[in-house]
């Protein structure tokens, strides 16, 4: 299955050196336990390499050391529900799938990532994504006013044109975009109410990928680079912003040119200022005022502007932040390509996605550091970042594993929970409502992100109230019937046997054919003798739908 070989070119000052030839076994997903290979030379690992090489040799590099046996590459039915579960946010339909594992083409996976990734649907599934990241799960109503705003719009337009990370970040925490297709970057800022505590605290997990909240009232216990002045430090850079009164269709945040000087205490009670630094000791000068001095809040402190309640002080604090720290700052480009590894492959190179400190090492630290560099020479090319990690055999390796091994080393695919709008996507996909819009309203939308709010989380645990949206809901009960559902409705209309049934309800729902045995149990299940035949179809598509196979993907 893995019969291709690959030799790594490495420049040597004027020479060139043969890195390893990485071999494949003849027997399927067995690293070969050859001591004389190296381990890859990442001080000299030339720019300009593929990436998706580049995650391979490490992954595969990393097993064979550990000694760990890899799974072999998924088949072309499971890879597609793969695929399109990751990158639009759905399971293929029937026609779909049948469209894909009919093609010949030995480059149709490449073929197939590039279409989803250039689709409208993939736009608006990453933008639901990172509106679950940068602002969490929220009632209708905040839902509501961020849609009106145009935060959704901005995100969906931005992911659409793929326009570079390090812009679009700089347009959500520099928040002064007027224009009618940005301003919705500013709710970012706007949301948290002038709390600027929050705003730190959301600005380092974000884009940075830490957590500094344990720095509030003391250095970090177990990350000894996170200090607490860094943690009032970041405070300070957004503390004399404030939102401008006006509605949140038009959200604007002004900025003072004054204020803001305070002193933090540690919990020994030592008073220490707060001063324009964050980690990396990436400190901004700024003058304070002597003590017992009072500022004044003149004119000539901003630019020039007509309205008085929206400011812009010609020393913007916010401004010195975007240009001084987040740019060139070594964790920006790391969390994102950790961030977006986690999303793809079930679990970050640092896990969770946003602990980069030195408490959580990375699994494999130097390609984390390569594809951050990689990264960023690219432009901060999201969906490259993206369609690199879908073309690796890392991320189209099974789900099962070989031997028991820690999940850190990506020897097999792990399986992901769906998303709320993922999940609630796929069943209307695969019912195929008569009337979709009745399925697709907002509000059956929210019930199920309020039940199913995890993004990126540590782990997954599912609770009561989810099993009984599943199991008891008229939400999801009244879509599985024939009266509501064409899959459905064909079904009971067709003279087909039991078996035939069972199988295309295997194709339509699980994307796969059932194995022999469910075959049969399920054959007989739809055999018995029953009052309403179709109660029991129902039945049996309730039980594939609120399966695990269903839930996630694996």
């Amino acid at each position: 299955m893995f019969s291709d070989r690959f030799v790594v070119c490495l420049s040597l000052g004027l020479g060139l050196t043969i890195l390893s030839e990485f071999a494949r076994s003849e027997e399927p997903g067995v690293a070969k336990d050859d001591a004389s290979r190296q381990s890859i030379p990442w001080d000299t690992l030339p720019s300009g390499l593929d990436p998706t090489l580049v995650i391979d040799l490490a992954m595969e590099d990393g097993c064979r050391r550990e000694g760990i046996q890899l799974a072999p590459e998924c088949d072309d039915t499971l890879f597609i529900r793969r695929a399109y579960l990751d990158l639009v946010g759905r399971v293929p339909t029937l026609d779909e799938a049948n469209s894909f594992l009919s093609q010949t083409d030995s480059n149709k996976r490449s073929l197939l990532i590039d279409r989803l990734l250039d689709s409208e649907e993939y736009a608006a599934h990453l933008a639901e994504v990172f509106d679950a990241i940068l602002i969490g799960r929220t009632n209708p109503e905040q839902l509501r006013r961020r849609t009106e705003a145009g935060w959704i719009d901005y995100l969906q337009r931005a992911i659409r044109e793929n326009r570079p990370w390090n812009h679009v970040s700089r347009e959500i925490l520099l928040a002064r975009n007027e224009s009618a297709d940005k301003q919705g970057a500013n709710w970012y800022l706007y949301a948290r109410n002038d709390k600027t505590q929050e705003i730190a605290e959301a600005v380092s997990k974000d884009f940075f990928g830490v957590r500094i909240d344990c720095a509030q009232c003391h250095d970090h216990p177990l990350a000894s680079e996170i200090e607490q002045k860094h943690y009032w430090g970041l405070v300070a850079f957004f503390n004399r912003s404030k939102n401008v009164d006006k509605s949140h269709k038009n959200p604007r945040i002004s900025e003072s040119a004054i204020g803001g000087f305070s002193e933090f205490a540690n919990v020994e009670g030592e008073s220490k200022p707060n001063e324009l630094v964050y980690l990396g000791n990436r400190s901004v000068a700024e003058q304070r005022p002597g003590k017992d001095s009072k500022e004044e809040d003149k004119d000539e402190l901003y630019l020039d502007s007509t309205d008085k309640s929206y400011r812009v002080p010609k020393f913007s604090r916010r401004e010195q932040f975007v240009e001084h720290v987040l740019k060139d700052h070594p964790l920006f480009a790391k969390s994102m390509v950790n961030r977006m590894w986690g999303w793809m492959m079930g679990r970050g190179l640092v896990h969770p996605v946003d602990a980069l400190d030195s408490y959580h090492p990375a699994s494999h630290p130097e390609l984390l550091e390569w594809l951050g560099r990689d990264f960023e020479r690219s432009g901060f090319d999201i969906k490259r970042l993206i369609r690199s990690l879908a073309l690796s055999r890392t991320y189209q390796r099974e789900s099962r594993q070989m031997a028991i091994a820690d999940p850190k080393w990506f020897s097999s695919s792990i399986p992901k929970p769906l998303t709320a709008e993922m999940l609630h996507r796929s069943f209307g996909t695969v019912l195929v409502p008569k009337d979709l819009n009745s399925w697709n309203n907002p509000i059956t939308r929210q019930e199920f992100t309020r039940l199913f709010p995890d993004v990126l989380t540590e782990e997954s645990m599912s609770n009561v109230s989810q099993s009984l949206l599943l199991s008891n809901s008229r939400i999801l009960l009244d879509l599985i019937t024939p009266q509501n559902s064409d899959l459905l409705s064909r079904l009971v209309s067709k003279e087909l046997t039991s078996e035939a049934i069972v199988q295309e309800l295997f194709r339509a729902i699980l994307g796969r054919n059932p194995e022999e045995d469910e075959l049969k149990v399920s054959a007989e299940y739809l055999g018995r003798p029953h009052p309403k035949s179709t109660m029991l179809i129902e039945g049996l598509a309730w039980s594939l739908l609120t399966s695990a196979e269903f839930r996630f993907n694996h």
